[in-house]
């Protein structure tokens, strides 16, 4: 009993000692900080780590140490701001792609680094307030039984081992169960928001200006070098004209994000604004829809149509959804059973999306065929990081890599199989379902068009996916997880 009493006792000094040495420690300043105990045992550790980066790596070790204070200043500011960490991740979502262009390094994965400090800013700093009731919505819970499932696939015998798994795995659940949870804890007010989506609108101006730069200018010398020497000119350069693909990964990647962008803008412009910032949605729309058009992908009409209709649904506005028909319908046969506008190279790409004889769709439903082969006794897929991308560099000879699977459903579907598939679908359906009914019980006029730009721009990449893998691709990768945490965070408390 006594040993008991003692080793409570000594447990209790340890830490009142501890406690008093660190409150001493963060009271002095500058030089202070350096003479103390703490401080020369922090100077001790620079040296050693200088001297072994130096030594094993030379100039990169050297260039190493002359960025270690502007980490050290990220991370300060990020263990006191974790919101930074996803605004920063939301930025690098659009350059990543783009900035391997121009320096060969893992840019991507400084998007993984971004948000789990902000998790460990949440979790360890005592200083980050938050009500984890804020975060036990059906949604997170959906989120985690997804990604749940995905660990699962670890196991799967046909896969290409863990590492294949972590890097394939981010883009279909990793990012979705790190963010969605983060915005119900963290962005709870409207201001929030609203830098979402101005940031969205300033950062794909920015996409739209270097696209314009590429069409009128040319690719610099590092595009040139993705376009021709990559072997990436055979689907970016058409019958001698460019398929602008700004800094993203691709033009399928920048048509469908312009496209997106296109359609918030406009919804925005119907909401309860100043006539000054209606004007601005207003051409940021336009300028969105050059951009679109000078990606030509044709995929990307699918986020408007599908986008559009779901709006007009939604917001309860049958004769302007049957007027909506009655234009597509027109637009239909103009594209179709006409030859008017065939001098524009985007019409034309567009028009052979309506082609029946079209090559890619009958290569793509071929590709579908070879997959349901493999597939057949194989519920739980090939594995994820067997298929596309990843497939290619893990196992390259492999069935799984050198089929195209260009759907991000048939994606989903080969490296999950039919039961992952299901699971997914059950997972939009609910996004869907949910949120189009609680935007019809709204009534402030200000949250209900937030609410349908959000719902909207979820429901056209849901579609344009079907043809190109558009939900998992960047920058949508990022977005998509964010605007389905603020469609359902709207008409909470703060939004």
């Amino acid at each position: 009993m006594q040993v008991g009493i003692r080793g409570r006792n000594v447990k209790r000094t340890f830490r009142k000692n501890l406690a008093e040495m660190t409150s001493y420690t963060t009271r002095l300043k500058g030089a202070e900080q350096i003479l103390s105990g703490f401080g020369w045992i922090a100077l001790v550790s620079l040296l050693v780590l200088s001297f072994l980066l130096i030594k094993t790596m030379g100039l990169t070790g050297a260039g190493l140490l002359a960025t270690l204070p502007v980490v050290i200043v990220i991370l300060s500011y990020l263990w006191r701001k974790p919101k930074a960490g996803v605004w920063i991740a939301l930025v690098m979502s659009f350059l990543a792609s783009g900035l391997t262009r121009y320096l060969e390094a893992p840019w991507g994965l400084s998007i993984d680094i971004l948000l789990t400090l902000s998790w460990i800013s949440i979790l360890l700093n005592s200083n980050v307030k938050v009500k984890w009731k804020h975060a036990r919505k059906d949604v997170v819970w959906l989120s985690l039984i997804w990604f749940g499932y995905l660990v699962f696939e670890i196991a799967n015998p046909n896969g290409n081992g863990l590492v294949a798994w972590f890097y394939a795995m981010r883009g279909i659940g990793f990012y979705q169960l790190l963010i969605i949870p983060i915005i119900f804890l963290l962005f709870r007010e409207e201001k929030d928001l609203v830098r979402f989506f101005h940031g969205l609108i300033i950062l794909s101006l920015f996409g739209t200006a270097w696209g314009l730069k590429q069409q009128l200018l040319g690719v610099d010398f590092a595009e040139y070098n993705w376009l021709y020497n990559e072997n990436h000119h055979e689907e970016h350069v058409l019958h001698g004209v460019l398929r602008v693909f700004s800094f993203y990964s691709d033009a399928g990647a920048f048509g469908a994000s312009q496209a997106m962008m296109s359609m918030l803008c406009a919804i925005l412009v119907t909401g309860p604004f100043s006539v000054k910032r209606k004007g601005i949605y207003l051409f940021c729309a336009l300028v969105f829809l050059v951009g679109f058009a000078i990606s030509g992908t044709r995929g990307a009409l699918a986020v408007p149509l599908a986008g559009g209709i779901a709006y007009l649904v939604v917001v309860k506005n049958f004769k302007l959804l049957i007027a909506g028909f009655g234009g597509m319908l027109i637009v239909f046969c103009i594209l179709k059973y006409t030859f008017l506008f065939q001098g524009v190279e985007q019409v034309r790409r567009m028009r052979t999306a309506l082609d029946p004889e079209n090559k890619s769709l009958s290569v793509r439903l071929e590709n579908q065929k070879i997959f349901g082969h493999y597939l057949a006794d194989k519920p739980f897929g090939g594995g994820i990081g067997t298929a596309g991308f990843w497939g290619a560099r893990f196992n390259p000879d492999s069935l799984m890599a050198n089929t195209a699977t260009d759907s991000w459903y048939v994606k989903i579907w080969a490296e999950t199989g039919v039961v992952g598939l299901a699971l997914h679908l059950i997972f939009l359906g609910f996004i869907l379902g949910k949120g189009g009914h609680r935007i019809m019980t709204m009534h402030d006029p200000r949250q209900k068009v937030y609410a349908c730009a959000l719902y909207a721009c979820f429901a056209g990449v849901l579609l344009a996916s079907y043809g190109n893998q558009v939900f998992g691709q960047m920058p949508t990768g990022i977005i998509m997880p964010m605007m389905i945490g603020f469609l359902f965070l709207i008409r909470d408390r703060h939004v």
